[in-house]
């Protein structure tokens, strides 16, 4: 029985006060003991039944008894109603098997009741009267009943309803394990052999041709980050296809030193300033903090050449600030290299994610890109 179906008896109590108390001022021909009586044992009766159902509901149809049993030998209309209500709720409440017993104790109140009257000589109902009378016990009853089976199938559809959501979920969990193999394998068929054959190929260059010492670290420089590309690649395809695979090195702050080695290689002249005392970030931020100085030095590289470039990383209290400067291109403009041209697009992004700011524009000479992530907002994305 859930918490609203407890609630009924308690209320249906309620009820039962007001109409023992006001019936037999509108009624004279009802006798007020006999009304307060039957009352009473239907009160009882419903308090009972909001913890025992069978036993509480067989209580309450005593009532018409004890009403009889104070010369009242037909039940109050509060009382009948309650007794309507009892067979019904019952039936509701309790297995068939045993709620069938409170109709029958109502009918047996009823035959109890005019026997008690003929041997008292009060006059009232016959006992043809309380028979018929009572039999719509049974009615009440059958209603309980086909309510009980209409709250029985509305649960299964439900349940039936769940189960078949789960198994949409499944199958539709089957079919992205499967597209994201699919990607998995166009991935590494498509990106992952042919960068391992550019990483072959510069191996090949650089133990047979001769090469002065700037492109031989040029070269070596490439060979390397292909290596990493190949790694995060295969690390990529194992994520899509929920394998176990080497991770490849983390993008970090940590690791600024290395992405400006690479960039210098390059040729790029980059200059390195930190401030402030490092301390353990989000991993989220560290690594799009990362990214947004890679992405600068590219751009750098990409739009202005070998130019003078200053690189500040600064670890305020709540904040950490990065900064890409440089004094424009040198010479003629360099050659346009391969982009998608949405790099300022994606660290504005990065920066958003975590409510800071980003500052890039172009100065007297150069262009400078500086980026600020609040350190506390980092920790509750």
């Amino acid at each position: 029985m859930s918490r609203v179906e407890r609630w009924v008896p308690l209320v249906a109590a309620g009820f039962l006060v007001a109409f023992g108390v006001l019936e037999p001022l509108t009624s004279p021909d009802l006798r007020p003991a006999a009304v307060w009586a039957g009352t009473a044992v239907a009160v009882a009766g419903a308090l009972l039944a909001a913890a025992r159902p069978l036993a509480g509901t067989a209580l309450l149809m005593l009532a018409f008894l004890a009403q009889s049993l104070l010369g009242q030998v037909g039940p109050s209309g509060g009382v009948l109603l309650a007794m309507f209500a009892a067979c019904g709720w019952a039936a509701f409440t309790v297995a068939p098997a045993r709620s069938w017993i409170t109709p029958v104790v109502g009918q047996v109140g009823a035959v109890a009741s005019s026997a008690i009257g003929a041997l008292l000589a009060i006059p009232g109902a016959s006992l043809a009267d309380n028979i018929f009378f009572s039999s719509f016990f049974w009615l009440a009853w059958v209603v309980g009943l086909a309510a009980r089976q209409q709250r029985r199938r509305a649960d299964q559809l439900g349940r039936l309803a769940a189960a078949l959501d789960a198994e949409r979920e499944t199958r539709e969990r089957a079919v992205l394990a499967e597209e994201r193999a699919r990607i998995a394998r166009e991935v590494h068929d498509a990106v992952a052999h042919s960068v391992s054959v550019m990483v072959l190929q510069l191996g090949v260059v650089r133990s047979t041709a001769r090469l002065d010492e700037g492109v031989d670290g040029v070269l070596a420089g490439l060979e390397r980050l292909g290596r990493e590309t190949v790694v995060e690649m295969r690390g990529l395809v194992g994520i899509l296809r929920d394998t176990e695979v080497p991770a490849a090195p983390e993008p970090s702050l940590d690791r600024l030193d290395e992405l400006l080695a690479d960039v210098r290689a390059a040729g790029l002249p980059v200059e390195l300033t930190v401030r402030g005392e490092p301390s353990h970030l989000p991993r989220i931020l560290d690594v799009s903090a990362y990214r947004v100085l890679q992405e600068a030095l590219t751009n750098v590289l990409r739009h202005a050449g070998p130019s003078p470039t200053r690189v500040l990383l600064e670890h305020a209290r709540d904040a950490v600030v990065v900064e890409v400067v440089d004094d424009g291109p040198v010479g003629d403009p360099p050659a346009p290299v391969g982009g998608d041209g949405h790099g300022l697009v994606g660290m504005r992004e990065r920066v958003a994610v975590f409510g800071g700011s980003l500052e890039a524009g172009p100065r007297d000479t150069g262009y400078a890109v500086r980026a600020r992530f609040p350190v506390r907002t980092a920790v509750s994305v």
